[in-house]
């Protein structure tokens, strides 16, 4: 995703899917279990920034539980269907590349489904000291189940994690559990990797590659 022409496309694909009766599909998609037991696991009072979180598949039950959850997506529609579902979801249109938080701002991010590996760097320096990041994504053996029609997801090797991957892009944030393979439930059939990370009180994190909030 680093290319901008790519971006332009993207943004169009995305704009024209939300546009369409796959709204509808994308809605009744259910969250993966395994990230909203991550995140209510977290301080209730901590909010969560739902990164990439297109029309708030765990935004919704998030918020539902009772938690304060930003939903931030680049496609305005997503937004408002996110923020349209009931809930006290809160939205925010915004490019990831582009983030309108400060540094050492957030309490908690999550993001599910997507990858953009030039983003991890940013997610560090965006979490407080002790601020989690929750991260689940498909990993390139996910493209066979793609191929066989089972399942959508990415087709493209560029946004899919390699074997391993996913906790050496968090870093410097520590681990704190880590999981890869293959995995059925509520939210279907699919090979991903995730992690539980933290910013630690000393990690000797820099503001670099923070983009100021708008304003600044």
């Amino acid at each position: 995703m680093s290319d901008p022409a790519d971006r332009r496309d993207d943004r169009a694909h995305w704009d024209s899917r939300y546009a369409s009766s796959d709204d509808d599909a994308d809605l009744r998609r259910a969250p993966s279990p395994w990230v909203l037991e991550r995140c209510l696991a977290l301080p209730p009072r901590a909010p969560i920034v739902d990164l990439a979180g297109g029309v708030g598949r765990h935004a919704e039950p998030l918020a539902r539980a009772g938690r304060t959850v930003i939903l931030v997506d680049f496609i305005a529609r997503a937004v408002a269907a996110g923020v349209a579902r009931g809930s006290s979801v809160l939205g925010l249109v915004a490019d990831t590349r582009a983030l309108p938080f400060r540094a050492a701002s957030l309490d908690a991010i999550v993001c599910v489904s997507f990858l953009d590996r030039a983003l991890f760097p940013v997610l560090a320096t965006l979490l407080r000291p002790g601020g989690v990041l929750v991260y689940e994504t498909f990993t390139l053996e996910h493209l066979e189940l793609v191929a066989s029609g089972r399942v959508r997801g990415p087709r493209n090797a560029a946004y899919l994690l390699a074997p391993g991957e996913l906790p050496r892009l968090v870093a410097p944030l520590v681990v704190r559990e880590a999981q890869e393979g293959r995995v059925i439930d509520a939210a279907g059939e699919r090979h991903v990797a995730r992690v539980v990370a933290v910013r630690g009180r000393e990690s000797g994190i820099g503001n670099r590659g923070c983009p100021p909030k708008a304003g600044d």
